[in-house]
């Protein structure tokens, strides 16, 4: 890139050039990019040398995607594709980095990001295999957030209820045990969600188990989708697993610890 053009001007041509494409929904075309490049006083030889250096943000970003430094990789991608709007791996990888930092902070401006360079990347190559599998994964991570969120709901509607309960008594009940009472009620709306996920574990499991019977592409790519929807049941178990271990903690001396055989469930589906 020519030394003409500082980074600041650099910066808010990309700004510029992403604010577009969010707000319009759809890649600029070349006519577009040079008026944006004109407005802020860049000469198109500027634009082709920096169009030529994409290709090294390209290469850097993937290091960093290696390593899951989403956002260095994100800001290395927003630079290559602003100066090649059109180039369809740059945006899947862009759409993938803005997955991977959803995944870890379940961020709303990366779940609009994604959706925005999926449709991008469709633009391109209607039946582009990667952005069609990024969209599924993002719409299945979020439907099982919801079905998590709307136990968790259950569990705190019961317990907001069993408070209500206590305040309506007074004093009938004894101060040692209406505090259990609180806690055995989301222990037990965990329990339920924990086994309800324990069972569409297994039967994921025994969906992959048949379809490696008949081994084919197509068969590996479905049995790839369940590994990773088996994994992520296996995450949402063991978080649930620590809560329920948390409340067992919570639990006062007075009261006896009611036995489980969650362990050997837990073992069992390994």
């Amino acid at each position: 890139m020519t030394t003409s053009v500082s980074n600041n001007v650099i910066n808010n041509y990309i700004q510029r050039v992403t604010e577009w494409s969010q707000s319009s929904q759809r890649i600029p075309t070349t006519e577009e990019l040079e008026n944006i490049a004109a407005e802020l006083g860049i000469d198109p030889e500027e634009i082709q040398a920096a169009q030529k250096q994409s290709h090294d943000h390209y290469v850097r970003s993937q290091g960093y995607m290696r390593l899951k430094h989403w956002n260095d990789a994100i800001a290395e991608l927003q630079e290559a594709v602003a100066f090649n709007p059109s180039n369809l791996d740059m945006l899947v990888s862009l759409a993938s980095a803005h997955m991977g930092r959803w995944e870890d902070h379940h961020r709303k401006d990366d779940e609009v990001n994604i959706r925005l360079r999926i449709r991008q990347c469709l633009v391109i190559k209607p039946d582009c295999e990667e952005a069609l599998n990024l969209l599924a994964k993002l719409s299945h991570a979020i439907k099982w957030r919801t079905r998590i969120f709307t136990a968790i709901g259950v569990g705190l509607g019961g317990i907001c209820v069993g408070i209500g309960g206590v305040f309506l008594l007074g004093d009938a009940l004894p101060s040692w045990w209406q505090q259990p009472s609180q806690l055995e009620l989301l222990e037990q709306s965990f329990n339920q969600e924990l086994h309800s996920l324990q069972r569409q574990q297994q039967a994921l499991r025994s969906q992959m188990i048949a379809l490696q019977r008949h081994s084919d592409q197509r068969n590996q790519r479905t049995i790839s989708t369940l590994q990773n929807r088996i994994n992520q049941l296996q995450r949402e178990v063991s978080q649930l697993e620590r809560k329920i271990i948390e409340i067992e903690k919570e639990k006062p001396s007075k009261i006896t610890p009611r036995s489980s055989n969650n362990g050997s469930i837990l073992r069992g589906s390994d």
